[in-house]
């Protein structure tokens, strides 16, 4: 790759027309930092017209195969990328020299891990492992840091007196998913030991907010809840296991966690991004049903099930909180209320 423009004070955000890749690259915007997104996606599929806030505009020319978006918060250039391909991201990071990288890039679904576990490894691990290398290619006073998620559901199923878990809890992953990321946070944990990388790995407990997908419990309730009422679907709520316990944050919350380790995180630290409350999946299901406009019944969809689910899923946030000051600050009824009012609008 030619670069003819320099960009090489920029954070890099692999997986930046994601969920929170989107809120993430807004917020950095917001504080006048540049930004480079990269993501995978199907050949022959045409990019986003509309992410979030952001348009779809013309490329750089200086940045062969680029796009630009533009929102309210400002643009960013991004590159249609799949980081299963080792040569297009060492080229890109050797050019960017990024200052930060943002490894958000992903198969994330559980569920479909079961169906596709090649697929999820090949994103997670071999993703993971090739961003790594292009890393470690640049020169040791190059060297960006970078945060890379993993996921509370590396620890899987524990003993009801460990919870809310720390980082130093046993891993008991259930799904070809966990299991993926449970080899992507070793696999940075190594960079760093091997190769003096600073290498930030975290473990993100759930999370919600405006744009998440309606594959994800909550927008998939605000969705049929928000149908319902505009007359567009039944009134009759289809659901998964409901008694599952969960450590949810408003994805905001989540991006502060992320800008904070940045900063003060320690390389080869394992973090918990939670936020050390418990919620059944029952529990925010009642809360959005009292803020429907009309009746709502519940009925439980065998289709929905897991062929395996962990119970309990609640982290203990203090190694976080103790060494950046982060708290959390979103209220989770309100979160719950954003994507039924973001349901609604869509509707409408």
């Amino acid at each position: 790759m030619t670069k003819k423009t320099p960009l090489n004070t920029c954070n890099l955000i692999t997986g930046a027309l994601g969920f929170v890749g989107c809120h993430l690259v807004r917020s950095l915007l917001l504080a006048g930092l540049q930004v480079v997104g990269v993501g995978k996606h199907d050949k022959g599929n045409p990019l986003p017209r509309k992410v979030g806030q952001f348009q779809l505009k013309d490329g750089n020319p200086d940045w062969p195969g680029s796009v630009k978006y533009e929102g309210p918060a400002g643009s960013f250039l991004y590159l249609p990328m799949a980081l299963e391909e080792a040569t297009p991201i060492r080229d890109l990071v050797l050019a960017l020299r990024p200052v930060m990288i943002y490894h958000l890039a992903a198969q994330s679904s559980a569920a479909f891990s079961f169906e596709h576990p090649g697929e999820t490894f090949q994103s997670n691990v071999l993703g993971t492992v090739n961003l790594l290398e292009a890393v470690r290619a640049l020169p040791q006073s190059c060297h960006p840091v970078v945060l890379s998620v993993g996921s509370c559901e590396e620890y899987g199923p524990q003993n009801e007196a460990d919870y809310p878990l720390v980082e130093s809890a046993s891993l008991n992953p259930l799904s070809p998913y966990a299991v993926s990321k449970v080899s992507q946070t070793l696999l940075c944990r190594q960079y760093v030991r091997a190769w003096n990388l600073p290498i930030i790995p975290v473990r993100a407990f759930s999370h919600t907010g405006p744009g998440q997908d309606a594959r994800f419990v909550f927008p998939s309730f605000a969705r049929q809840i928000a149908a319902a009422e505009a007359g567009k679907g039944p009134s009759e709520i289809l659901t998964g296991d409901l008694s599952v316990v969960r450590d949810f944050l408003h994805v905001m919350d989540v991006i502060s966690a992320y800008r904070a380790l940045m900063k003060e995180g320690t390389p080869g630290e394992i973090y918990n991004v939670s936020s050390g409350q418990s919620l059944t999946i029952q529990d925010g299901l009642e809360i959005m049903v009292s803020m429907a406009n009309c009746h709502i019944s519940v009925r439980q969809d065998p289709a929905l099930m897991r062929p395996a689910d962990t119970p309990v899923m609640l982290g203990d946030n203090s190694k976080l909180c103790s060494e950046t000051g982060w708290q959390p600050e979103w209220d989770l009824a309100y979160t719950l209320g954003s994507l039924l009012e973001e349901a609604r609008k869509e509707l409408s």
